[in-house]
């Protein structure tokens, strides 16, 4: 996750809305999505199945512009051709992702009266530097990445990562889709930018594009997450990780940081020992495992009160005690803890 200069969206979450839902569907969607702390949509007029549905499409931006939700529209050739700049003025877009077939003419066109959103999976060097050579301001541009409906077909992270390396050198800020819980037809297997998140949490497959793949943006392709997903990623939005964990009630809700020399071995808790000062320390001083809360007696003298998460199997201390725990199915998410973000027990 690279902070860029071109912040066109009020948080890095977006979510996906379709023409041929309902109106009302689109909009319960919007409303659940807005309060988990998402401030961007995207929707696409090149799905066959969503043609001929341009007054439902209208409506729902419409709803977005009421809401402040910002949109990006997916367009190509055939649709550009269908509607043109007044039809996609009319239908109320303001930022458009250009998918392909548009000729460089076409493009700057576009660029007098929308936010332009390149596809970044195909975007080459040749292609933005002819541009920039006919008057394009890069420094005002974005890029998303496609989704891959067809399993086997989605990037590696390692891929994605040096693609949005090779954006960042312009100054792009870029977007990947990861899947949503409520798949979408006609395959219903998810719609990830990366195929190893294919089957992943949202959150995890969230938080590997932001800090493993350095996406800016992330946006879910199917429709809907679970409440308990939008429950975490409104953590998310906020800069937090939410780590489901057996720890003192009084210790929920707090927020805690990694130090940024962070070590190999545990997350070290930056400031926990004024956090946590007046804990009593009640713990057991046993070997160590990964997902183990630890917190320092007072024979560790000036450490005493630092919190840590043990990353990997360490002996036993006697000036450490195991409090608590974080649960399986948050331990994959102490990889990702570090600056920008802090970590929150839930």
């Amino acid at each position: 996750m690279k902070s860029m200069e071109n912040k066109a969206f009020l948080s890095s979450l977006g979510f996906s809305i379709y023409a041929s839902q309902s109106v009302q569907t689109n909009q319960d969607i919007i409303l659940e999505y807005k309060q988990s702390g998402f401030s961007f949509a995207f929707t696409s007029l090149n799905i066959s199945e969503e043609k001929g549905q341009q007054q439902e499409l209208k409506s729902t931006v419409d709803f977005c512009q009421k809401e402040g939700i910002a949109l990006f529209v997916d367009i190509n050739a055939e649709s550009y051709q269908r509607l043109g700049i007044s039809g996609l003025k009319e239908l109320g877009c303001t930022a458009v992702r250009i998918d392909d077939g548009l000729s460089e003419e076409e493009i700057l066109q576009l660029s007098h009266d929308f936010q332009l959103v390149f596809n970044a999976s195909t975007l080459t060097d040749e292609f933005l530097e002819a541009l920039e050579k006919k008057g394009l301001d890069l420094s005002k541009i974005m890029a998303c990445h496609n989704y891959y409906p067809k399993p086997y077909t989605g990037l590696s992270i390692e891929r994605l990562r040096m693609i949005n390396e090779r954006l960042h050198h312009y100054f792009i800020p870029v977007i990947a889709f990861v899947p949503g819980e409520e798949r979408r037809f006609p395959l219903f297997e998810g719609l990830p930018t990366v195929e190893e998140h294919r089957f992943l949490t949202p959150l995890q497959a969230s938080l590997d594009c932001l800090m493993k793949g350095q996406c800016d943006y992330i946006c879910v392709g199917d429709t809907r997450l679970s409440s308990a997903s939008l429950f975490e990623m409104s953590y998310v939005s906020k800069g937090m990780i939410p780590l489901v964990a057996d720890v003192p009630e009084e210790w929920r809700g707090m927020v805690f940081e990694n130090r940024i020399d962070k070590s190999d071995y545990v997350i070290r808790a930056a400031h926990s020992r004024s956090q946590l000062a007046d804990t009593v320390v009640k713990g057991r001083c046993v070997e160590r495992h990964r997902g183990d809360i630890v917190l320092a007696n007072a024979q560790f003298l000036r450490y005493e009160h630092e919190l840590e998460i043990c990353l990997v199997d360490l002996p036993a201390d006697s000036r450490q005690e195991v409090i608590g725990s974080v649960a399986p199915q948050s331990r994959p998410l102490l990889d990702y803890i570090e600056a920008p973000f802090s970590f929150v027990f839930i």
